[in-house]
């Protein structure tokens, strides 16, 4: 069980400390996703108990033709200067919602691909979202309803990326609506139909964390955690990376606890969620 949205490179986005925030973190998550480079915080994570993935994101450079090479094997020496302190890494968020199928798989060869021969033993993830894998059922949008717009996130476009060599496991988010979590199961049971075992599924969401300085209702607290914890573990999801700790995105500060730290509903709602599913999520 994954927190996102840690930004190890700005000390403004932990609530008080990163050891604070870690042992809070830990009532709910067993790993957190760390951006690369500062092995300090690495340590104080898996001081914490947690595992720990690198997380980065080079596509818009590497689009824009710049060399990353050299950005990927600073992440690879990383790995290799304190080995067991990485779990895994993830090399893109929403990999497909803006570039093609070939374009993506170039940005996976010259990340993942460059990871499996430097790192060989640790796995690589891409988020890729994925329409189909809610379209069609009960309470969720129609087949035949989604434009140019989304014509990469689809599972032919993640069959792609699976069978590239260059990634070991996708983060999955999906286009579920009204906190369905019976429709959410379906879906998961679905992807794992699709890529089944040993391949790696994650689920991932943002509609847990929400930008108000106290949670004030939304999102729903238990029907959210729900659908988007139970119901794809329950599906057979590997695991779930969820957004976001303490994030800024579209000039607020996404979180899951209030903006002084305390806990709430949602935070009571996934920590119960967390400790049913008990060792079904991803160590």
């Amino acid at each position: 069980m994954i927190a996102q949205g840690v930004s190890s490179a700005n000390p403004a986005h932990t609530f008080r400390s990163w050891a604070w925030d870690f042992r809070m973190m830990r009532q709910v998550f067993n790993t957190v996703s760390l951006l690369p480079g500062d092995q300090r915080v690495v340590a104080a994570a898996r001081q914490a108990g947690l595992a720990v993935v690198l997380e980065f994101d080079y596509k818009s450079d590497f689009f824009a033709g710049q060399d990353i090479s050299g950005r990927v094997r600073a992440v690879a020496d990383q790995i290799r200067a304190n080995p067991g302190t990485v779990a895994a890494v993830h090399v893109a968020d929403r990999l497909n919602e803006k570039y093609s199928t070939a374009d993506s798989l170039r940005y996976l060869a010259a990340t993942g691909g460059l990871l499996h021969q430097l790192v060989p033993d640790v796995p690589v993830f891409v988020n890729a979202p994925d329409w189909q894998l809610t379209c069609g059922l009960p309470g969720q949008a129609s087949c035949a309803s989604h434009g140019a717009r989304f014509q990469y996130e689809t599972d032919a476009t993640l069959d792609a990326f699976r069978n590239s060599g260059y990634v070991d496991g996708l983060s999955i988010s999906n286009n579920l609506k009204g906190f369905n979590a019976v429709a959410q199961e379906a879906a998961w049971h679905r992807a794992r139909a699709h890529w089944p075992a040993p391949f790696k599924l994650w689920s991932t969401c943002s509609q847990l964390s929400f930008g108000a300085e106290r949670y004030n209702g939304s999102p729903p607290a238990d029907a959210a955690a729900a659908a988007y914890m139970t119901a794809p573990m329950r599906g057979g999801a590997d695991g779930l990376a969820l957004w976001a700790w303490h994030q800024q995105y579209n000039n607020e500060v996404d979180t899951f606890l209030d903006k002084d730290g305390s806990p709430n509903a949602v935070w009571n709602a996934m920590r119960d969620a967390a400790s049913a599913l008990g060792g079904q999520a991803a160590r």
